[in-house]
C-alpha cells in the first residue's frame, strides 16, 4: 500500500447504497476502504482497531446519525474528518453539520469524480462543502471581478464557521440563532472576515473563499 494511499471508512445504513459506493471507489488506486459500518455507533466501534483517514458518512442514520457521529468523535478528541452524503439540498441540514464540525457535506446526486476528489481534498487539509455551494452560486450568478486581499490573514475558527453559514445563505439573525450569539456579534466576526479577506461585503467573501479552498 502507498503511502498516499487513503484509508476511508465508510458508514451507510442502506446496504445497496453501501455496496455501490463500495465498487466506485475500489476503482481508484489511492482509496482503501479498510471498513464499513451500518451507523455511527457500528462505527465507532470499528475505530476502537482502525485508524482511517477519512470518514464517509450518510447523514441520516438510525441510532447514531452523522451529526451524532461527529459530535461523538469529537468528545473522544478522535481528529478524524467527516465527509457527509446527505440525499436533499437542505439548508437547515447544513448549517447542522457546519456547526457539528462536518468537513465535507455532499449530495448524493453528485457525480463520482466529484466525490473522489472530496474525499482526497478533505484528507489534504481542505473542505468539502464547495460542490453545493459552488451550485447555488450558479444558480444566482455574480460579478466576480472585485479586488481582494491577494493572501488574507487567516480566519479564527469561529470566523470560518461564521462564514461557512454565510455560504449557505443565512442572515445575520439567523446565524446568531443557531450559534447562541447576539446579531451584534455576528455582525462583528463578519467585518472582522471582511477585513481580513479584503472584501466589502457577504457575496465578495464567499466568492473569494470558494477560490481560496476555505469552504
Amino acid at each position: 500500500m502507498s503511502e498516499n494511499t487513503i484509508k476511508l471508512l465508510l458508514v451507510e445504513d442502506q446496504q445497496l447504497v453501501r455496496e455501490g459506493l463500495k465498487g466506485l471507489l475500489a476503482l481508484h488506486d489511492d482509496i482503501r476502504l479498510i471498513g464499513e459500518a451500518s451507523d455511527g455507533a457500528e462505527a465507532l466501534e470499528l475505530l476502537a482497531r482502525e485508524q482511517p483517514d477519512v470518514i464517509l458518512s450518510d447523514m441520516r442514520m438510525p441510532r447514531l446519525d452523522g451529526i451524532g457521529l461527529i459530535r461523538a468523535l469529537a468528545a473522544r478528541a478522535l481528529k478524524i474528518p467527516v465527509v457527509l452524503l446527505t440525499t436533499f439540498d437542505d439548508t437547515s441540514a447544513f448549517d447542522e453539520a457546519v456547526r457539528a464540525g462536518a468537513r465535507g457535506f455532499l449530495l448524493k446526486a453528485i457525480s463520482p469524480d466529484t466525490l473522489v476528489q472530496a474525499l482526497r481534498d478533505v484528507v489534504g487539509g481542505s473542505t468539502a462543502l464547495r460542490p453545493l455551494l459552488t451550485e447555488r452560486m450558479e444558480r444566482a450568478p455574480v460579478e466576480r471581478a472585485f479586488a481582494a486581499t491577494p493572501e488574507p490573514e487567516p480566519l479564527s475558527p469561529k470566523e470560518l464557521q461564521v462564514l461557512r453559514l454565510v455560504a449557505s445563505g443565512r442572515s445575520n439573525t439567523e446565524i446568531a440563532a443557531l450559534l447562541g450569539n447576539s446579531e451584534g456579534v455576528i455582525k462583528n466576526h463578519c467585518s472582522a472576515v471582511f477585513a481580513k479577506m479584503g472584501v466589502r461585503d457577504r457575496t465578495q467573501a464567499v466568492l473569494r473563499a470558494i477560490d481560496l479552498g476555505w469552504i
